[in-house]
């Protein structure tokens, strides 16, 4: 079993590719829109000025996106060759004296305590970390009071129900045990590496580390949809999506569930 960085090292070099259909366009949109609206409940009005911690940057959407909004951004992956696809990106987009990247990993943060406004978790970071506890802990220390931490991370109730309407019943016991599941993409790479899968109540737990729970929210959760209607109702599935995703009901629907948590004093 592989590091989750040495899976993305294979897949670096086209991992942007892997993300241009309909539907990751739709999970795209509707994180910016929950982004924005987590920021705002805790009175960042304005990105301008503001400290952000992409981490997990991978090939930098997300420091790009904030970037672009007038945030100070600092980029942090394990993947060495996902960072390498991102300074590109950040030549090609004139950012790169406002976007700083950095070699590292979730539970060595190379960065002074109470630091950064926002820490940015997209990507299921916290899904992938070796060590949720030390990587919480790592989060928590780096933020200011107040600050946020905004992330998404793989929902157990979409693994288990994949599994289990597929008639795997080993899988689903060894899931619901263990909460993690092996994951890769054998046409692009030989590697996997284990993820940790998360309930709503998972998620509540994270409060422990000296947070308050801010907002909770499922990506997507109607579908599966049909690529091509999918691409020309655009604008109107995701005003729908974006109307139920807080649902408690549908969140389990998802294969993704955002939140986001505020440091406590």
């Amino acid at each position: 079993m592989a590091h989750s960085w040495e899976y993305y090292d294979d897949i670096a070099s086209i991992y942007d590719s892997m993300y241009m259909e309909p539907y990751w366009i739709l999970y795209h949109l509707l994180t910016e829109k929950l982004i924005e609206d987590d920021l705002k409940k805790i009175g960042f009005n304005s990105y301008d000025g503001l400290n952000v911690l992409d981490l997990g940057s991978g090939t930098g959407r997300w420091s790009i996106f904030f970037a672009l909004k007038g945030a100070k951004v600092w980029a942090v992956d394990p993947s060495r060759e996902m960072l390498n696809v991102q300074r590109k990106k950040l030549r090609e987009y004139e950012l790169e004296d406002k976007i700083q990247i950095l070699h590292a990993r979730a539970e060595v943060l190379p960065f002074k305590s109470g630091f950064f406004d926002v820490v940015n978790a997209q990507g299921d970071v916290l899904s992938y970390v070796e060590n949720l506890d030390v990587s919480m802990r790592e989060i928590r220390r780096v933020l200011k009071s107040p600050g946020v931490l905004l992330a998404s991370v793989d929902s157990f109730y979409d693994f288990a129900n994949s599994m289990l309407s597929g008639g795997s019943l080993r899988d689903f016991h060894s899931l619901e045990k263990l909460k993690m599941v092996e994951i890769g993409d054998l046409n692009h790479s030989f590697k996997t590496f284990m993820s940790r899968v998360f309930t709503v109540e998972d998620v509540k737990k994270l409060e422990d580390y000296g947070f308050e729970l801010l907002d909770l929210a499922g990506k997507v959760v109607f579908g599966p949809y049909d690529e091509f209607f999918l691409a020309k109702k655009m604008d109107e599935i995701l005003e729908i999506e974006y109307r139920y995703c807080r649902v408690r009901e549908l969140i389990g629907k998802s294969e993704h569930i955002h939140f986001s948590l505020v440091k406590k004093e």
